[in-house]
């Protein structure tokens, strides 16, 4: 999408569910992040950065920096820790908004509403550091490239300029990790005992599993992301009351059509009803399986509560959107190749320091980190 459709979009997550928008945990979906929360995991993103500077000896200053892509100001609160001035700048009037409210640093940190394909506003060499994450991939390659132009513009000599875009998406993502390529994320999986269970509020339940190999290719044992199961808990409208309950290993290599056994425990909820018990796979640091099109295993259990009082939560209706007919914002995925990248910084004046693989973006994107400086 243009610039202009993609300002209506993003204005849209701002005003909808502007905390889950930038940082998509399905646990905090519909308004579930606190601020204290969610500004926590900018500070800890941003001492990991710093951390990552000082091991690359840059920015040689530290006077201003730039979030680009700021969002609600996760990152620009952060940066005001260890900058003298920092500036975040975002497409959505709604999330600049936001981050205004949020400003805990006075005149030394500001934001900006920019949508233009350039930062033309900003004079050259202006930022000791530039940072943006989590942004570029939902932009067209066409602004990407002229965005990582600009950006080396503005960077000051022996500046640190670090962000993160996908190069390609497809199974190359994770073969190139030795993980399992979303193709292949195709799971069955039966438990036992199965049919509409009953178990006190808190209480463990133990369950076996049998898992099968769907998929036309073998489950490798890849250290770095090992497979297992897991389970999350929904309530009977199919709202997420608990993500993540339990990991178990799961025995791998496992061959195409190959059937494993694997027992667990799990503890319900404190909440008294009826509750659906959700098991998939996951392969971890990438995907849980439902995410690439495998169908999870599903039992339903009365939590601590009567059949009367369980049949009347279970048949309440789900809640309907007043207004049917409001923008449903989407995000965009996109990639730059790396050598195109690579490429672009050269002929800009930069010099690559650094670049290394980022899995945040999910199972289907290979995606890399940039650490630059000129």
């Amino acid at each position: 999408m243009n610039l202009s459709d993609l300002q209506r979009h993003w204005d849209t997550f701002g005003q909808q569910d502007p905390f889950w928008a930038i940082l998509t945990d399905p646990a905090r979906r519909g308004n579930r992040w606190t601020p204290e929360e969610f500004f926590a995991t900018g500070r800890t993103e941003v001492d990991e950065l710093m951390a990552r500077a000082g091991e690359l000896g840059v920015p040689h200053t530290r006077g201003r920096a730039l979030d680009f892509g700021c969002g609600a100001g996760r990152l620009t609160q952060a940066l005001a820790a260890h900058f003298d001035s920092v500036l975040g700048v975002d497409v959505a009037p709604s999330m600049v908004a936001l981050a205004r409210a949020h400003n805990r640093h006075g005149d030394r940190c500001s934001y900006a509403v920019n949508d233009q394909p350039t930062l033309g506003r900003w004079p050259d060499q202006s930022f000791d550091l530039i940072y943006t994450s989590r942004v570029l991939q939902h932009i067209e390659p066409r602004y990407t490239t002229s965005y990582l132009r600009e950006f080396v513009r503005l960077l000051a000599p022996g500046g640190y300029l670090s962000f993160d875009l996908p190069s390609a998406s497809g199974d190359a993502a994770a073969v190139a990790d030795g993980a399992v390529p979303a193709s292949a994320m195709r799971a069955h999986i039966a438990v036992t005992p199965s049919g509409t269970l009953a178990v006190a509020p808190g209480a463990s339940l133990r369950v076996m599993l049998a898992v099968t190999n769907l998929s036309d290719r073998t489950w490798a044992a890849a250290a770095a992301h090992p497979l297992n199961l897991g389970n999350h808990w929904l309530d009977a409208a199919g709202t997420l009351v608990r993500l993540d309950d339990v990991r178990t290993p799961l025995p791998a290599p496992l061959a195409p059509g190959q059937e494993v056994r694997v027992p667990m425990t799990v503890t319900a909820p404190a909440e008294a009803g009826v509750h659906r018990l959700q098991f998939d796979v996951v392969q971890e640091g990438i995907a849980w399986f439902a995410s690439c099109g495998s169908t999870p295993c599903e039992v339903t259990l009365r939590v601590g509560a009567s059949d009367e009082a369980a049949g009347t939560q279970a048949s309440r209706p789900a809640v309907v959107p007043e207004d049917t007919t409001a923008l449903e914002p989407v995000m965009e995925m996109h990639a730059v190749p790396r050598e195109e990248v690579e490429a672009l910084l050269a002929a800009a004046g930069a010099r690559l320091l650094d670049v290394r693989r980022v899995h945040h973006c999910g199972p289907q994107w290979l995606a890399f980190r940039y650490d630059v400086t000129r």
